[in-house]
């Protein structure tokens, strides 16, 4: 009876452990698709120091997440993130407008691509 108890507890440790990562994962995925909304909106304004000012928080906040979320998520993942937002600010030093919000959006869809993965569901589960 201990161990069925035991595994049992094991189990709702499993399970809550996967929702607080899957609401850290939202929540974060979430505030960084906001900023870069604004990045967005300073680009089409013009208004190129405020965008690299917040493109380089989300990438500094980006390589704190990133290695809290490594033993959750596939590196690949992460990296292609990473890479992405470096070459985001580049274009935004270099101020070349469609190049940093093609980029932006391509960000932002492996940002929701990342959370899909990372939900708890059968389908991820199996």
């Amino acid at each position: 009876m201990k161990l069925w108890t035991v595994m049992f507890l094991i189990m709702v440790l499993i399970i809550g452990l996967g929702i607080y990562v899957e609401k850290l994962i939202l929540e974060t995925t979430n505030h960084m698709s906001a900023d870069l909304d604004m990045v967005q909106e300073y680009i089409d304004e013009d208004h190129w120091e405020e965008a690299l000012t917040i493109t380089t928080h989300v990438q500094r906040q980006w390589t704190m997440v990133k290695h809290k979320w490594n033993p959750f998520i596939h590196n690949h993942e992460l990296d292609n993130v990473e890479s992405s937002l470096g070459r985001v600010v580049s274009y935004i030093g270099s101020r070349d407008k469609s190049s940093a919000l093609a980029e932006i959006s391509h960000i932002k869809i492996q940002l929701v691509q990342i959370h899909h993965q990372e939900i708890l569901t059968f389908q991820n589960i199996f």
